[in-house]
Parts: C-alpha cells; structure tokens; sequence
C-alpha cells in the first residue's frame, strides 16, 4: 500500500492530525521525519493510505491544523 505524508510543524500538531484523522474515519500513523525530506523542515508528520489523502487533506484544513505535503 501506498502512504501519503502530510508534514506537521511540531509533535503536537502530529498528534491532533491523527486524532482528526481517527474522528473521521481516516487510519493514520504518527511519523518522525527527517528534517530534509520537507519543503520547510518539519520533524513530525502522519501518514494515510494514499487513497484516504485528500479526504486527510480536507478533514486537517476543516480542523484547523495547518500541514504541508513533501
């Protein structure tokens, strides 16, 4: 299976995104990044299904959280 990773700013925001992403339906995994592998270096992240990404990307905007996509 194929994961997509939206990148968060700090551990917090990681955790929240899952709890949204467990709210809605949506599997998703805690993840440490490296900070290279980011457009803005962010440390933390999740990581859904590829076919769960964009209704992840809308459920985080609608939340608040704010994300970036590697």
């Amino acid at each position: 299976m194929k994961k997509d990773l939206f990148a968060t700013s700090s551990l917090t925001y990681a955790y929240k995104a899952r709890d949204v992403l467990s709210y809605t339906g949506i599997k998703s995994n805690v993840i440490r990044l490296d900070g290279s592998e980011t457009r803005k270096g962010c440390r933390f992240g999740v990581s859904v299904d590829q076919r769960d990404a964009r209704d992840a990307a809308k459920a985080l905007r609608n939340a608040g959280i704010p994300f970036t996509e590697p």
